[in-house]
Order: structure tokens, then sequence, then C-alpha cells
């Protein structure tokens, strides 16, 4: 991405200065503006590549900014990545519906913005059509660990592409990730995975899809248990599902909390990898989950494990499965799981 322009628009004179040089290390060439009127003006007399855009600015905000940009011919086309210091889903989603191509909250994706930007631009250039494929995730101990593993594979996935990533929250009856994530109520993968009479389409799906980055939706579980009797999730809706997904090229992250049952056991069958996450879990419980795994048919090249010992003595690999295991903690942004 060397030699790409991108131009910043931030009232905070020293974030303006700190995203310049962080950009310019990563091979960007910048412009800054403090205002939204100085960025058009900017914009509609030089070509940029992208825009780094505030959203809370005196005057003129980065919601009515975006809006002027994609109005115009010229810079109707330029990547928009809004910066927030809001993590509020309304803000993030005001900014998918004005236009934007991607939303990092600041300050705690702002180291992650040089990849954002690279991600934002080599997808506009890259017409690679993408294999789709399903990771599930599932744990033995708490399940709020396994879905952070879960989430940073979906957005390391996301920016790696070719590709878009896909989220899915199954720790039913009630999960974590939305609500971490603050997306909206509505919509849920409860709702899409019930006997509703009609065929599980595209249009279903983007009913309980949210987009929490540009190349990354979440479609999660409800937050709370229903009130009103619902009948059993159905294990084929699931299977249309990932089915549909995987045929769009989707990289599909299932988070399958931390048990094994009708409707978990469709996912796994389904996925061509499955992380076995059982950071913070006892010895007995990471080997009673992969005891689970193999009687339910999973064979073992196909399972990826966190190993973390918690005794003094070390204990020794008992088969080829635990000599695989990956003993190390979740899985950092940029680098995906091995696909086994």
């Amino acid at each position: 991405m060397r030699g790409k322009k991108v131009l910043i628009v931030d009232d905070e004179a020293p974030l303006r200065f700190m995203l310049s040089k962080q950009l310019n290390r990563a091979g960007f060439e910048t412009t800054t503006a403090g205002d939204g009127e100085t960025a058009l003006a900017l914009a509609a007399g030089a070509p940029f590549d992208a825009i780094v855009l505030d959203v809370v600015m005196p005057g003129m905000d980065g919601f009515e900014v975006c809006r002027r940009l994609k109005a115009e011919t010229l810079t109707a086309d330029v990547p928009v990545l809004f910066l927030s210091a809001s993590c509020s889903g309304e803000f993030r989603r005001r900014a998918f519906r004005v236009g934007a191509a991607d939303f990092l909250a600041k300050p705690f994706e702002i180291e992650e913005l040089p990849a954002y930007l690279q991600a934002i631009l080599r997808r506009r250039e890259d017409t690679t059509q993408a294999t789709g494929q399903v990771v599930t995730v599932i744990g033995a101990g708490r399940a709020a660990t396994s879905g952070a593993t879960a989430l940073r594979l979906a957005k390391t996935a996301a920016l790696q592409g070719p590709g878009p990533a896909m989220l899915i929250d199954l720790e039913l009856p009630a999960g974590s990730i939305g609500a971490r994530l603050q997306l909206s109520g509505g919509p849920n993968m409860r709702v899409l995975l019930q006997d509703s009479g009609e065929p599980l389409d595209r249009a279903a799906i983007d009913r309980v899809a949210q987009r929490y980055h540009g190349a990354l939706e979440v479609m999660p579980a409800p937050y709370t248990p229903a009130l009103i009797q619902q009948g059993d999730p159905l294990p084929e809706r699931l299977a249309d599902t990932l089915a549909l997904l995987r045929d769009e090229g989707y990289y599909v992250v299932v988070h399958l909390g931390t048990r094994v049952d009708a409707l978990t056991l469709t996912a796994l069958h389904n996925a061509e990898t499955v992380w076995a996450d059982t950071d913070g879990a006892t010895n007995d419980e990471h080997e009673t989950l992969l005891d689970a795994l193999t009687a339910a048919g999973i064979a073992d090249e196909r399972i990826v494990a966190t190993r973390v010992e918690h005794s003094t003595r070390p204990t020794p690999a008992k088969n080829a499965r635990e000599r695989k295991a990956i003993r190390s903690k979740e899985p950092a942004v940029g680098v995906l799981a091995p696909a086994l």
C-alpha cells in the first residue's frame, strides 16, 4: 500500500499528528484536516485513496461529511473509515448507513488502523473469488473465553480476506457476543432457526446479520432467554444457513459455547476446522471436551486445541491429538487458526 494517499479528518490536533505518523510508518501518504468543511474542500481538490473520519466534530459531524462525500461524483467511491470514541452500536449502524467502508472505536482499535485501511484497499483491487469455509469454536471452560476466541478469529478472517466473514453465536438460550459488541436487539439466531414455514434464504439471514466491521457481519444469539415459549432450534435450518454462506464465499466462524448437542453437532460436522478452546479450563475439562468431540465423530486432524496446564508437573501427550494441541492463548489478530 506504499504511496496510497489518505486524508485524516479529526478536530484534535494531537490525534491527527499521531494517526499521520502511524500511517506514514505503514507506507501511506497523509494529509490532515481539523474540520468537515476543510475536509470537503481538500477532497474536492485532490484525489485520495481513502479518508479516515472522526464522528464527533464541532460544526459538521462525520456523518454529514460522509453524506456529502458520497453525494459528489468525484468522491463517491473513496472509501471512508470512521473513528469514534463512542462504541455505541447506533453510531456504528449510522456510519454504515451513510456509506462507511469501516468503523473503528478509539482508542481501543486505533493501533489496527493501518491493517484495516490496507484490507479495505486490497479488497477494492482484488477480484479473487473467495472459497467459503466454516470454523467452529467450542469451549471447555467459560463460554466467554471461547466467545473471545471466536471474535478474534472472525476479525482476522475479515482482515485477511479475500471474502467476507460471518460470526454466528450459537451460545443458546442466551449469548454474550451481541452485548459485548453493543449490537442491537431484534431478530437473532434463535428466531432464524425456528420453523417459520418459509425457506431459509439470503433475505432471512440479512434480517439477523448485523455489520460490525466492513467485511465482518455478526449473527447474535438472544441477549436473554426468551420469555415466550419457542420451539427448539432446528439443526436443518442451521445446516442450510452454513451452506448458503459457504456458497457465497464467507469465512464463517460459529461460536458454540460449551455444549455438545444436536444443534452444535450440526455445526461441528459442517466445519472444516474445530477450534477447541480450553484456555482457563482444568486438565479434566480439557480431556472431557476432546473426548466428547471424538465421541461425536470429529476426526483428530480437524481439531485445533489450546492447551493450558493447571498442574505443577508437565502432562505428557497421550496421543496425536494432544501432541498437535496448540499451547498458546487466543489467536492474535492477523494470525488465522490453521485449517487442518
